[in-house]
């Protein structure tokens, strides 16, 4: 068996699912279960429900699937700790390419290696069962850490074991997105993935990037990059959909770039404004927090902006609870962005109906789009008299810094807390192939006040203080203003 270790960077959506677990329980960075040591081999339908369940060696038990029943002989034979019994399973479940790309006592010595790191491995939790796929957390008795473990069955009959990844995250209470995507990152690559996928994630850049000649620089760079070599040898999914990110990254210093590595058998954005309805309803379309702080000042906290009617509702609920307030507080600390809707409800709340504050230009400099405030809300909107304060931080993202750009050059909000992410320019995500998709910007944002935007600079609040005392200015400065009014 081969190990291999690697440090992977998150995309901003799982990042931000690690911290809500932390807090409570898409492309900032967030401090996260980052460290990962793979032991991987070899190189692939839907969510089965209901599916009846087979019992492994020991620990929870596993999906009656192809995939559930190649795992719970992996794991007897692995926490066997014996050479015999490792050789009896690799020679009836491995992929007969993989048992003849290396001697069979090479790959038991490696065996050795692992069992002696990990000691017994035990099922804890399945976080994603198909057929010939399956994705669980396990526990190590050698380590401190949880283990995110991927089965990957070829498909093709008679679907033998293709790989197994292991990879070691802090804690295994972790959402089941999350850790599906670490097992994606870990995956394995060959060397015409690799070539392919950088050649086609240029060819992305370059015919869709919002700035063409910006474009043409970084695929051109990309491409050198791989003639120069940078890229050989690399065998993980996630290492190269990183490696990329930061190369792109160099030339046009957007951080709405960002290459990501995807699950062949369940090709899916992990953008949380694709979330499913039901997933969006569980998290209250992420509005966190509203109350009435004490001197009648209302407090909102959303975590990302969505589209969706529900999602319009929800804010116009939140919106009247704080409707009788002498002051309002919207917490975008946390918010990584999204799309704009909600965003817009509520500065129609705030701006006169149909105020003009911004426009979106495509790649040829076409004026695409003009934006305003609605023309009508389903509440009562606040006079211009009442305080608006909203809270940033170094990880508020995208549509969010929209959100408070708009309000700031418009007068209508004190901005309290730390600069922006600085991510202005809307993005899209491109397949490139099964295994890789690339977040692209397209449009440029320019505020009808200042005539520019936050892209690079970030968002830069007139109260600057660090995140976590962001609140507690905000409601002093709240207080003494109501204070003076009266």
């Amino acid at each position: 068996m081969h190990e291999e270790r690697g440090h992977f960077r998150l995309t901003p959506f799982l990042e931000k699912l690690a911290e809500w677990v932390t807090l409570i329980a898409r492309k900032g960075r967030l401090p996260a279960v980052a460290r990962v040591t793979f032991a991987a081999v070899g190189c692939c339908a839907g969510f089965l429900t209901g599916a009846p369940r087979c019992v492994a060696a020991e620990g929870v038990e596993l999906p009656n699937t192809a995939a559930g029943r190649c795992a719970a002989a992996y794991f007897e034979a692995f926490n066997s700790g014996n050479n015999e019994v490792m050789r009896a399973f690799i020679e009836e479940h491995y992929a007969l390419s993989y048992v003849k790309s290396r001697p069979l006592d090479e790959r038991l010595a490696a065996y050795q290696r692992l069992h002696g790191t990990f000691g017994r491995l035990i099922p804890l939790r399945v976080a994603l069962s198909l057929e010939l796929q399956l994705t669980l957390l396990a526990d190590a008795a050698k380590t401190d850490n949880a283990l995110v473990m991927r089965f990957q069955l070829e498909a093709g009959p008679p679907h033998r074991l293709a790989y197994v990844t292991l990879s070691g995250i802090d804690k295994p209470e972790v959402p089941d997105e999350y850790a599906v995507h670490v097992a994606t990152k870990a995956a394995p690559i060959n060397d015409a993935l690799r070539r392919s996928t950088v050649q086609s994630v240029a060819e992305a850049l370059r015919g869709t990037y919002v700035y063409p000649k910006l474009g043409g620089q970084m695929a051109d760079a990309l491409v050198q990059k791989q003639k120069e070599g940078r890229y050989d040898g690399v065998t993980r999914a996630g290492i190269l959909a990183d490696m990329l990110t930061e190369d792109a990254r160099a030339i046009s210093n957007d951080k709405h770039i960002w290459v990501e590595a995807q699950n062949p058998m369940v090709q899916e954005s992990t953008d949380p404004v694709n979330l499913s309805v039901e997933r969006l309803r569980r998290e209250n379309y992420h509005f966190r927090k509203v109350e009435v702080l004490p001197g009648n000042i209302g407090y909102i906290k959303f975590d990302m902006i969505h589209d969706d009617q529900e999602a319009l509702e929800t804010a116009a609920a939140a919106l009247a609870v704080v409707a009788r307030c002498d002051a309002l507080i919207f917490d975008i600390r946390d918010n990584l962005g999204g799309e704009w809707g909600t965003a817009n409800l509520i500065l129609g709340y705030l701006l006169p109906k149909g105020t003009v504050f911004g426009y979106m230009y495509d790649r040829d400099g076409r004026r695409v789009e003009e934006r305003s405030t609605p023309v009508a809300i389903p509440g009562r909107p606040f006079g211009a008299g009442v305080p608006v304060y909203v809270l940033t931080s170094s990880r508020t993202g995208s549509a969010a810094e929209g959100f408070a750009y708009t309000l700031k050059h418009l007068d209508r909000a004190t901005i309290v807390g730390e600069v922006t992410l600085g991510m202005a320019h809307p993005s899209k995500e491109v397949v490139v192939n099964d295994y890789f998709r690339v977040s692209v910007p397209y449009l440029r944002t320019e505020n009808a006040v200042t005539g520019t935007s936050f892209e690079g600079s970030g968002v830069v609040p007139q109260i600057k203080v660090a995140a976590e005392r962001a609140l507690e200015a905000a409601v002093q400065d709240a207080l003494r203003r109501i204070s003076n009014r009266q």
